[in-house]
């Protein structure tokens, strides 16, 4: 009983001690946060995997300033100037805790990637989203927003003249089609069965990840489950993994290609790298993978947003309408390089970024052993920091009625240059999203071309959910969104 007393004790002096030093003698003492956030992770840790993080550190800046001591070693920064002083530095990589691959993966993406390695993996993947190869993908964008308004005429058609659609379960199989027929020439096949396909269960993995990603705070307890954890529990992960092998292995054995695609893109790139240079083939499918989820689950979750925006807010929603259709007689003049000049158009999704950014959690950057000044502060080594896109696109400091969808900001600049600093809904530096002008392209014609064809409105007797009702699991969790489409009478 003496023995047990002793190391009770002994935990308790521990953790009291401890407690006291995070609180007054640390390096970051001198930046306020909440007190049981800095004694503990578990507080942080307890709101993320409970969807609530982007919310509850939003309501840190608003009671403690723009820097915010999320826990004993991390700030969250809410200063425009972050946004390079952070992003803009090779050397500022995820915490280890973030860095993680999948079970049995060895082989690095643009998430998991030491410094040379993403650089490394950037150089390869960039020509496939320059402006020539943007260009290029649009007949493969339009081919598949053009079967979506298909099935969309024949729900209307089989109603009636009125047909009810989940507004963002038929924009996520689109963006997935889209996204696989422009990496490797070969869609997901969503829109053909009206179905999605088992990569699309993308919000469980992310969920997963964040479990993942709190488990690697505690070393002891990630040892400990990954000696007792049953390889069966990574079979839907190891089933993707497969699924992505061989369409990567058929689309390698194959030269013929009707379009260009990012696989032709790394072929081209992988001819002419030096040997240093060059990307192995594990590493192109974990990367490869990874642009499927993210040129498919950024996409629909902006779109998710937008129809949330306009829908609570008619005037937005009638005024967009109004430009959509009296800029175009027919559509085959809704082309990428047409809507790239609709000013309420650009207007309304840069204002559904700010509100609904696709990746609403914080950007996580690991401070090398040299320090950093960040946003004139000097950060010691071994601090985590980072931008919250949520907080900081709400932040009154940077915009006026931070809570309002309000895109006539965009078009005549009332919270001047402060705001586009504060913009970054694609992050920056050598980080920041590689398929951003795809991403816009796609926006725009999706947004346009379902504008220009039908009228959509609320079911009646059905409630339109504030956005904030969601969760975030590192994105959004994208409730079902019903409307009811009609064709445009002209």
């Amino acid at each position: 009983m003496g023995v047990i007393l002793k190391i009770v004790g002994a935990v308790v002096l521990y953790v009291v001690t401890k407690a006291v030093y995070n609180l007054t003698l640390h390096p970051l003492a001198r930046y306020p946060g909440p007190k049981s956030w800095i004694i503990s992770r578990v507080p942080y840790l307890f709101s993320m995997n409970s969807g609530r993080l982007p919310y509850t550190i939003k309501a840190l800046h608003d009671n403690y300033g723009p820097i915010v001591r999320v826990a004993a070693d991390e700030l969250s920064i809410n200063d425009p100037q972050a946004w390079k002083d952070i992003y803009n530095r090779k050397d500022l990589l995820r915490p280890p805790q973030w860095a993680n691959r999948p079970p049995g993966v060895e082989a690095h993406s643009l998430i998991s990637a030491p410094a040379e390695d993403h650089a490394r993996f950037r150089k390869a993947i960039n020509p496939a989203f320059n402006e020539r190869a943007t260009k290029e993908y649009e007949a493969v964008v339009r081919k598949y927003f053009d079967t979506l308004l298909s099935h969309f005429d024949s729900i209307i058609d089989q109603g009636n003249g009125s047909g009810v659609v989940d507004i963002i379960d038929w924009a996520n199989y689109a963006f997935f089609d889209i996204i696989g027929e422009i990496t490797w020439s070969q869609s997901y096949s969503c829109l053909e069965t009206g179905t999605g396909h088992a990569s699309m269960g993308v919000l469980l993995h992310f969920q997963a990840f964040l479990i993942a990603a709190t488990i690697k705070y505690f070393p002891w307890l990630d040892a400990l489950l990954a000696a007792i954890t049953p390889k069966a529990a990574f079979k839907a992960l190891e089933e993707i993994f497969e699924d992505s092998h061989e369409r990567l292995e058929r689309r390698m054995a194959s030269t013929r290609r009707e379009h260009p695609d990012v696989v032709h893109y790394l072929r081209e790139q992988q001819a002419k790298a030096g040997l240093s240079e060059k990307m192995s083939e594990a590493e192109i499918e974990q990367n490869l993978l990874l642009i499927i989820v993210g040129g498919s689950e950024t996409l629909t979750s902006a779109i998710s947003g937008a129809f949330h925006c306009l829908l609570a807010n008619p005037e937005a929603f009638s005024k967009l309408v109004r430009e959509v259709r009296s800029t175009f007689s027919n559509e085959d003049e809704i082309t990428a390089a047409a809507t790239s000049k609709l000013v309420y158009l650009n207007a309304v999704i840069d204002e559904t970024l700010r509100l609904c950014p696709p990746f609403p959690d914080t950007l996580r950057r690991y401070v090398p052993a040299s320090g950093a000044i960040i946003a004139g502060h000097a950060i010691p080594a071994s601090t985590t920091v980072s931008v919250s896109c949520y907080s900081m696109f709400k932040a009154s400091a940077y915009f006026s009625e931070p809570e309002h969808f309000i895109p006539e900001r965009w078009i005549d600049g009332r919270d001047g240059a402060k705001a586009i600093e504060a913009f970054k809904p694609f992050a920056q530096g050598p980080h920041n999203c590689a398929g951003q002008a795809l991403a816009r392209m796609e926006l725009r014609l999706f947004l346009a071309l379902i504008l220009w064809k039908y009228d959509i409105k609320m079911i009646e007797g059905e409630r339109l959910r504030k956005w904030e009702e969601q969760k975030v699991y590192w994105t959004w969790e994208k409730q079902p969104l019903r409307v009811q489409l009609s064709h445009v009478k002209r």
